[in-house]
């Protein structure tokens, strides 16, 4: 069998400010069709990736998964991960450290509206194609 990953459900408490955070600052597009009516659960797609996320209320239902931090962080390919930085210390961000360079590539690491981790890098041209 072989897998992808082509789904990252997070669990929201907010579900308008979380929306706001992944459609205005990391361009992702509300997918009617997938998203429920009652706007509960939110599929979100990025022209410039395979892998969807989706935005799942935790104040209601969330299908027995419990609301909890996990050890998992969200890795966000950008252009310029230092131009994103610099845009985001004037924006409603909890940014979490100075942009680092990671050897293939430069990164700085966020948070949420909800607490969930996110990774915002770019990689050096000459790795880009490995």
């Amino acid at each position: 069998m072989s897998t992808r990953l082509a789904l990252v459900t997070i669990l929201v408490q907010d579900m308008p400010r979380a929306k706001a955070f992944y459609t205005d600052l990391l361009g992702f597009e509300v997918i009617q069709d997938f998203s429920s009516p009652a706007g509960d659960f939110l599929f979100l797609h990025s022209g410039a990736s395979e892998t969807n996320i989706a935005l799942q209320d935790a104040t209601g239902t969330t299908y027995g998964v419990p609301l909890v931090h996990g050890g998992i962080m969200l890795g966000f390919a950008v252009e310029d991960a230092d131009a994103v930085y610099r845009e985001w210390q004037s924006k409603p961000v909890e940014i979490l450290g100075e942009v680092g360079d990671m050897g293939a590539g430069r990164m700085f690491p966020a948070r949420d509206p909800d607490g969930n981790y996110i990774q915002v890098y770019h990689l050096y041209p000459q790795v880009q194609d490995i």
